[in-house]
């Protein structure tokens, strides 16, 4: 049993990511990134192409493994690389654009074991909340004396703040030194300091929240021969940032969204085993054919 140091960083497989995410914008984005330097919005979306996710090994295989991780750290490369042309304050969210035609699929035919999966959906939005705010990434303080380490921490929506469970700067320090393999020293050492790795206050001045809204939504089937389908049930969509308040009652959208699974809104308590499917959306698009259900006739009266 080996208690060697560990560097302190990034994981291997995060890293080639991040890698990855740099040699796609540096080169197939970096124009669109230099024209951007002007903007004056405080929060922009920014479309990568899906085709040009897939080209790359790397981005490729992350992409399936964990959406949610995957977005983040893209984001935060592309507003790396953004920085050296942003002329004003501004910062850049990572969209999805142009999903294949193999990823479409209707909303009512979701089930449990989509969970987690990156579809792309037509719909008509049918209601819509006021905007609320989510804390998206929560700032931690080690008050060890002395120490002082700082992490951030990215936190999911609806659930319970989460916070680190140990500090990886102190168990760093105690393990210097340490000859490897010695585990009667390791087993001592984590005694003496029993729950003193996990004493971390919240820096409330470094709480970066997010405005996020909550859609719904019904199934729309376009047709150019004659009057449009519509899904039987409404399900609930989550847009964020300059997405929220953009797409009223009546909008018809292109969805791309992953699909999570929440609590039931109606449950009445704590531990309900029951669950819902909510869909966390990566992009938008307009749909080609309207943007208005007003637009085009419906089979069975409009969806709103």
């Amino acid at each position: 049993m080996s208690y060697e140091r560990r560097p302190i960083g990034p994981e291997e497989d995060l890293q080639d990511l991040m890698d990855a995410f740099g040699e796609l914008f540096e080169g197939a984005y970096m124009g669109e990134l230099r024209s951007l330097g002007s903007c004056e919005e405080q929060v922009f979306s920014f479309d990568v192409e899906y085709a040009d996710l897939m080209e790359h090994d790397v981005i490729r295989d992350h992409l399936v493994d964990d959406i949610e991780r995957f977005m983040l750290t893209g984001e935060q490369v592309l507003n790396d690389r953004f920085r050296q042309h942003m002329k004003a304050p501004c910062r850049l969210v990572l969209r999805l654009a142009g999903l294949p035609e193999e990823r479409r699929r209707p909303l009512d035919s979701l089930r449990m074991r989509d969970r987690g999966r990156l579809f792309t959906f037509d719909v008509a939005v049918t209601g819509t909340t006021p905007p609320i705010g989510y804390l998206q990434r929560a700032t931690y303080t080690c008050r060890v004396p002395g120490c002082g380490e700082t992490v951030q921490v990215d936190q999911r929506l609806a659930r319970e703040r989460e916070k680190p469970s140990s500090c990886q700067a102190c168990m760093q320090r105690m393990f210097d030194g340490l000859p490897d393999n010695d585990e009667g020293e390791y087993i001592r050492r984590m005694a003496e300091q029993r729950g003193m790795f996990g004493d971390f206050g919240l820096v409330t001045e470094d709480l970066r929240y997010i405005d996020v809204q909550y859609l719904s939504v019904v199934d729309v089937v376009p047709s150019g021969k004659g009057p449009w389908g519509q899904g039987r049930h409404t399900w609930t969509a989550v847009v964020d940032e300059d997405h929220v308040g953009s797409y009223p009652v009546g909008s018809l959208l292109r969805l791309h969204a992953t699909v999570n699974v929440d609590h039931l809104p109606e449950r009445t308590f704590a531990k309900d085993t029951r669950r819902c499917l909510l869909l966390r959306v990566e992009g938008i698009e307009p749909l080609d054919d309207a943007a208005h259900v007003d637009d085009v006739q419906w089979s069975n009266g409009p969806p709103v």
